[in-house]
């Protein structure tokens, strides 16, 4: 295996699993570390888009509580998705070693919910909620981390998954049947189960029972855990509903999870409530100064040139004298050939144009809620227009919403013969709580889909409302 994947630098293997090995990478541009998953590309070129596309979905969760992703590289063969580094240890790695406090469990719960909850907001089931996909990092809070099997909830029921792992498995992920968000929350139920009473609930000698999972119910928790141990009425409560084998007698979302989590977790003493980090600091893995390579300079980096004149052909001779040249000669040549090439390709640009097709805007309200004065769904839609012109250039609004009139090439200039580019659907959402506004656009475009999200407030200038609503549309190219 090659030391680099892309720009970023091998070190050392750190965990080998069933879907892939992960890897300690180095990014030399950015001075920091990674964590770099490889997986195998499946073999059709509709299950590798697929793929990628959901990579790209994940990737745009923003939160303390999920492990960040911060690129996906592709190769014929392989996906690689290069991650935050998150310094600490797995919670599969703390439960084998300790058995937590209570404290512990609930804050480890309640993290986990809280990124349960971002997933939803995206459409995403995790599918795979085990306890060596959970990480502690050094502040002593939980991370969800490994989307690796994760799948959007947008294609609808039909959608097939693949297993995940026995300890997290639901009974309809079991029965191959289709999932939802209620099914991380079953796993999330299991996961609390285990770190409360040291088991899994549907295990028998170490082993998965599917008459268990399927048919019978769970061993009580109060009839496992010790009697030095004060298991709260709500949390047991709580647990038993998560582990119910019928998805429609489960939550239907992670609010009243956290409600329970974050009300026991008030009720302990506050010497208690900051307990994870102190149990799990002795599982922490070695961190070793030899994970950061040392730093070149930059002169003698991929800049520093040879001394020598090198033999060769005509051309090797030919480049090393151009290598030689002062950089303001050097930088006159290079603007020369880049204005050779670039001028028909800027012709060819010039007279392109994006067809674009905007859905209705979708909008939601709880409470009262006081837009400023002028703003409204067609005002959105016009802000949304103006920002893909500044992105795109020359668009053309197909349809019936955003288009005024339908045939106007909105663009800089009007030439009179275009070249058409493949169309873009922009989608849009505006959902309001109170005085606060999340606005959410994504764009289709060739069997690839891209989202984003900005908060705005009531209390907003209608500039500040048109600043977030462009920014967040120019959010969709990265």
């Amino acid at each position: 295996m090659d030391s680099f994947v892309g720009p970023y630098r091998i070190l050392r293997l750190i965990k080998e699993g069933g879907q892939g090995s992960v890897y300690l990478g180095y990014d030399k541009r950015l001075h920091r570390r990674v964590a770099i998953k490889i997986y195998r590309l499946p073999s059709t070129r509709p299950a590798r888009k697929q793929l990628l596309r959901e990579a790209q979905i994940v990737a745009g969760i923003q939160s303390p509580k999920v492990v960040q992703i911060h690129d996906v590289i592709e190769s014929g063969t392989h996906l690689a998705m290069v991650m935050e580094y998150v310094p600490g240890c797995s919670l599969e790695d703390f439960l084998i070693a300790v058995r937590p406090s209570l404290a512990s469990v609930l804050t480890v719960g309640a993290d986990i919910a809280g990124a349960l909850a971002l997933a939803r907001q995206n459409r995403i089931v995790h599918g795979d909620l085990k306890a060596g996909n959970v990480l502690i990092a050094e502040n002593g809070r939980a991370k969800l981390t490994d989307f690796g099997i994760s799948r959007t909830t947008a294609e609808g029921p039909s959608s097939r998954w693949a297993a995940g792992s026995l300890t997290a498995v639901s009974p309809e992920q079991f029965l191959g049947n289709a999932l939802d968000e209620r099914a991380d929350l079953f796993a999330l139920g299991a996961l609390l189960y285990r770190m409360l009473c040291g088991e899994q609930p549907f295990f028998r000698d170490g082993v998965l029972n599917p008459e268990l999972l399927l048919h019978r119910p769970h061993t009580p928790l109060a009839e496992i855990v010790t009697g030095d141990v004060e298991l709260p009425d709500p949390l047991v409560g709580i647990i038993d509903t998560l582990l119910e084998k019928n998805p429609r007698d489960r939550p239907a979302n992670t609010r009243r999870v956290r409600q329970v989590l974050r009300e026991v977790l008030r009720s302990l003493p506050m010497s208690a409530t900051r307990s994870l980090l102190r149990e799990a600091q002795p599982c922490f893995r070695p961190e070793s100064p030899q994970d950061i390579p040392p730093l070149i300079p930059r002169d003698l980096g991929q800049q520093g040139r040879s001394a020598l004149v090198p033999s060769g052909t005509r051309w090797t001779r030919f480049r090393h004298r151009i290598k030689t040249l002062r950089w303001p000669a050097r930088t006159a040549l290079a603007l020369l050939l880049v204005a050779m090439i670039a001028l028909p390709i800027a012709n060819v640009l010039r007279n392109t144009v994006m067809p674009v097709h905007f859905e209705k805007p979708q909008t939601s309200f709880i409470g009262d809620m006081s837009f400023p004065r002028g703003v409204s769904r067609d005002w959105i839609v016009e802000q949304v227009r103006d920002a893909l012109v500044m992105q795109l250039g020359n668009i053309r609004v197909v349809g019936t919403v955003g288009a005024f009139p339908i045939t106007k090439i909105y663009s800089r200039g009007e030439p009179e013969n275009w070249n058409e580019a493949p169309g873009v659907d922009i989608v849009m959402a505006l959902h309001c709580t109170g005085n606060l506004c999340v606005f959410t656009i994504s764009r289709e475009q060739a069997g690839e889909r891209f989202s984003a999200q900005g908060v705005v407030l009531a209390t907003m200038s209608v500039e500040e409302w048109r600043d977030t609503v462009r920014n967040t549309t120019l959010a969709l190219y990265p």
